[in-house]
């Protein structure tokens, strides 16, 4: 088999395909594929808008960019926030330890 653009894009299709139809029969893989897409777009974006950025399109990467930066840390919030506040824990207790070193 000869791999070229076409051959490509026609299994991205079927692969797409498939599933679309696990996830009407399966909703567990349906809503799992939901999360994935939903990552992959900003994840995208982010990089579509480095490329333009190297390409001399400064305008456009930026503007990708930033959208892709805001929907990603919207979709990782739930992930930002409990390791934002462990890493302030953290800082608390090493400058609490340093404190006590210097008397």
């Amino acid at each position: 088999m000869n791999i070229n653009r076409k051959s490509i894009a026609a299994v991205a299709l079927i692969a797409v395909g498939i599933l679309m139809v696990f996830g009407k029969f399966f909703p567990v893989v349906h809503s799992l594929m939901g999360e994935l897409i939903g990552l992959l777009i900003p994840v995208a974006m982010l990089i579509l808008g480095y490329y333009a950025l190297q390409s001399g399109r400064k305008v456009l990467g930026i503007i990708l960019s930033l959208i892709g930066a805001c929907i990603l840390f919207s979709k990782l919030s739930f992930l930002i926030g409990p390791v934002l506040g462990i890493a302030l824990v953290v800082w608390g207790v090493t400058l609490l330890k340093n404190r006590r070193q210097t008397f």
